[in-house]
Order: structure tokens, then C-alpha cells, then sequence
């Protein structure tokens, strides 16, 4: 399973709120998608990608659950791939300090669920996301 996670920031002009969009794909087939306004006005695009690295963890659980009850077997660990390289590298070697609560326990849980082995979060470049 291969997840691919975007986050546009500022999309929407008048609230200011980024927007969220996955892709989910099993054997390189599209399953699943996702597109949502973030709950969060962020300042920094560096906290809209790590929002949508969140939801796309808990899509991919939500997923793999499913996949599971339906007799699917998962051969490998799913990927994760993003388009913004401090939010992969935060998320697999932690180095900084977050100041901002909200940031600081999507940031946690992303970490948590690699720490586990749930899944690898890899960077891919913007020009070859399908979600971007």
C-alpha cells in the first residue's frame, strides 16, 4: 500500500485554512482519496504538511484494517510519501522542538507510527505527486 500526502497552504482565501489531499493506491491502482479543509489555520507550510501526514496515518490504519477484515494479505510495510522534506525528516529523525501545541501532537503521532513500524515515510519530489 502507498499513500501519497499533499497539503496546500492557505488555500481557501477567506479563513486562510490549508487543504489536505491523499491518494491511497494498492498494487499501483488508486483505492481511496482524500480532500478536506484543515481544522487549523497554520502560518507555515511546514504545519500543514505535518496535518496531512497526520490524517494520511490515520487513513492508512483505517485502511489496512479494512483490507484485513476483507482477506486482503499486506505482503510489505505501507509507504507514506510527501512532498516536504523537513516534515519527512522530522518525522523520521527527530532534531527539533515544537512550540505550538497542535503541531507539537500531530508531529508525536507521526513519529509514534514510524517509531512502531506501521509504515515508512520517504520524501518524493512535488513534480512526481499525484496528490499535489
Amino acid at each position: 500500500m502507498t499513500t501519497f500526502a499533499d497539503a496546500n497552504l492557505g488555500h481557501d482565501f477567506i479563513s486562510g485554512k490549508s487543504v489536505t489531499g491523499l491518494l491511497h493506491f494498492l498494487n499501483k491502482t488508486p483505492f481511496d482519496w482524500f480532500s478536506k479543509k484543515q481544522g487549523t489555520v497554520e502560518t507555515a507550510t511546514f504545519g500543514s504538511e505535518n496535518s496531512a501526514a497526520r490524517s494520511a496515518i490515520e487513513q492508512i490504519r483505517a485502511n489496512k484494517l479494512t483490507l484485513l477484515f476483507m482477506g486482503v494479505p499486506l505482503s510489505s510495510c505501507p509507504i507514506l510519501l510527501g512532498d516536504n522534506k523537513s516534515v519527512v525528516d522530522s518525522g523520521t529523525i527527530p532534531h527539533q522542538q515544537l512550540h505550538k501545541r497542535h503541531l507539537m501532537l500531530s508531529y508525536h503521532f507521526v513519529r509514534e507510527a514510524i517509531a512502531l513500524g506501521e509504515l515508512r515515510f520517504a520524501h518524493i519530489n512535488g513534480e512526481f505527486n499525484p496528490s499535489d
